[in-house]
């Protein structure tokens, strides 16, 4: 409440009130503020309690995914802390979710071994089967198709039609993700931070610059 009143003390408070003639934080050489308080201190113990309260808040939308039934067997990796913290808040982990990650098979097959570990990870990646009921209406735009019931325009490369409806899975327990054609599959990228909840587009900026190499290779 005192973050969103501006009423949480810091040293810029310290400089306007004449007690201070310096806006760094005391703990790190960053300019302070509420928002760095919060969640951009670089001091050890502060850094490591904010990665732990993010942390925190990706398990309990983790435990919300599962909860959904077929969405939980779709997260094909996860990066919200260790195996023993999530066995500490009793969450169980998927077969499919066990790295931290994001898995060689999404990845185009001649994409280098070596650069998985150092492509970005988000918080958490699921594959999702197109349903078998969901229609696709050819737009005006050649290449482009309309996925009814979803408002999203997706890239096909070609304008061949659809395989017969025999050939697509319609529950994520029917199939193996990784068996899925990649025309026939959707990859969701979750990333999930702490932001002002007046001025969220900083932090969604952010974690679209932090995937961008990633979005573009998958």
């Amino acid at each position: 409440m005192k973050c969103r009143t501006g009423t949480l003390y810091n040293q810029k408070h310290a400089v306007s009130f004449k007690l201070s003639t310096s806006q760094t934080c005391p703990l790190c050489p960053q300019v302070d503020s509420a928002l760095h308080i919060l969640s951009g201190c670089q001091h050890t113990q502060i850094r490591n309690m904010i990665t732990e309260r993010h942390n925190i808040a990706c398990r309990m939308i983790f435990k919300a995914i599962k909860k959904t039934g077929s969405l939980g067997s779709c997260i094909v990796s996860k990066n919200i802390g260790s195996n023993g913290w999530m066995t500490m808040q009793y969450l169980q982990i998927p077969e499919t979710a066990e790295s931290r990650i994001v898995p060689r098979w999404l990845f185009p097959p001649r994409f280098p071994d070596k650069d998985l570990f150092t492509s970005s990870r988000p918080n958490f990646v699921l594959v999702t089967p197109i349903a078998a009921n969901t229609q696709k209406q050819q737009t005006n735009v050649g290449g482009w198709v309309l996925r009814s019931g979803r408002g999203q325009l997706r890239e096909t490369g070609s304008t061949s039609a659809a395989p017969p409806a025999t050939s697509r899975a319609t529950s994520p327990r029917q199939h193996r993700l990784k068996d899925l054609s990649k025309s026939w599959r959707d990859i969701h990228l979750v990333e999930i931070k702490y932001c002002e909840d007046t001025r969220p587009q900083n932090q969604l900026n952010a974690a679209k610059e932090q995937h961008k190499d990633l979005c573009n290779i998958l």
